[in-house]
């Protein structure tokens, strides 16, 4: 195998605290073991198109711009800072296409303050600042060059999505025991309705969830969130509704994945319950699974297949499929498919032709001892 392509061969599935330490810890400063202090900021550049008439009128063709920084700050052998910041043009995701509005985009995924600390065969790390929803396993791979797909999974995203990819007020405990990893997580609002520090009707939200590693290459896990989630000036907020802080949002998980040899594949199923009161209680299940084959170190295949069944809204199914392609280390391009039927729209007016262009820079890094 090329020694340049050998990173990105398919890779024994790690436990979610890992690949988050992966995320946050292993850039070039670190390498460098006797640094103490150091800085370093690596960028993620995609470009997208896709076709579909699920488009605002303008035409079937739109397409954006993406750029995440991650810039993170180790300040000694314990502390250390973090953060992911996102920029995008409108409509970039195939959820924000129906959109009118084309603007400009900003949001501070991730930025916080954190501590470590390891003991044999045991790891500790608390973080307090802008966090990203510690429910399900999706959020850890919402930068494009994890994501193996284009489109992401039904349960995640934006409007009024059952768990959002921003990010939300809090803080965080991990702690990781030989192959088994738990998190703790309180947020200023739900993930299924995140509130800025500014925003009206903040009410707590818990977070729990873990996994364990069965043997090498297989991970199960699971999560649960519970809290508050409407707010007065929500759209779902109807006439003659409780107060927001007596409706919680409750919700449960399942993850796996798994990895051997040239095939990965990761799963999840989830139960959401959203409590009302002028109207009944509106129950989801969503699920989906995605299969990735890695042809050579260049060319891969992957395929992800969901569904949402609900007691108030539509059913929906989501079969995508992407053919990704590698010109150098830090380039990928995916070429994909999406088929979407049950989403109230005849024929395959929904479906969407996406192209994506993903380029990964690594500026130098600053170490000192």
């Amino acid at each position: 195998m090329p020694k340049t392509f050998q990173s990105r061969a398919p890779r024994i599935a790690e436990p979610i605290f890992r690949k988050a330490a992966i995320l946050l810890l292993a850039t070039p400063f670190l390498l460098a073991q006797e640094a103490n202090w150091g800085l370093a900021v690596p960028v993620t550049v995609s470009t997208g198109a896709m076709h579909s008439h699920r488009a605002a009128p303008g035409g079937p063709v739109s397409g954006g711009i993406r750029t995440l920084l991650y810039p993170s700050l180790k300040l000694g052998d314990h502390w250390f800072g973090f953060a992911a910041v996102q920029a995008h043009t409108s409509p970039y995701f195939y959820f924000e296409a129906p959109s009118r509005v084309r603007k400009l985009n900003v949001h501070l995924l991730q930025g916080y303050a954190g501590y470590s600390r390891a003991w044999t065969n045991t790891t500790l790390t608390l973080k307090a600042g802008q966090l990203t929803s510690a429910f399900g396993s999706f959020p850890l791979r919402y930068d494009d060059t994890r994501n193996w797909l284009i489109d992401l999974p039904q349960a995640y995203g934006s409007y009024y999505k059952p768990v959002s990819i921003y990010g939300m007020p809090g803080a965080e405990l991990n702690l990781a025991v030989r192959k088994t990893d738990l998190r703790l997580q309180f947020t200023n609002s739900s993930p299924s309705n995140r509130r800025g520090l500014l925003d009206s009707d903040q009410y707590g939200n818990w977070t729990i969830g873990g996994g364990h590693q069965i043997r090498q290459g297989f991970r199960i896990g699971g999560s649960f969130f519970r809290g508050p989630y409407l707010h007065r000036g929500h759209r779902f907020f109807f006439p003659g509704e409780r107060t927001p802080k007596t409706l919680p949002a409750t919700a449960g998980g399942l993850d796996i994945q798994w990895a051997r040899g040239r095939w990965s594949a990761n799963g999840e199923f989830q139960r959401f319950r959203h409590d009302y009161r002028a109207i009944p209680n509106l129950d989801t299940t969503l699920a989906y699974s995605e299969v990735k084959m890695t042809v050579n170190p260049r060319w891969y295949l992957a395929g992800r297949a969901g569904y949402r069944r609900s007691n108030l809204i539509p059913d929906a199914e989501a079969y995508e499929l992407v053919v990704g392609y590698r010109p150098s280390e830090r380039h990928l391009l995916k070429l994909g498919y999406l088929h979407a039927p049950g989403q109230g729209v005849p024929g395959t007016r929904d479906n969407v032709a996406g192209i994506q262009y993903v380029i990964t820079f690594q500026p130098p890094a600053w170490a000192f001892r």
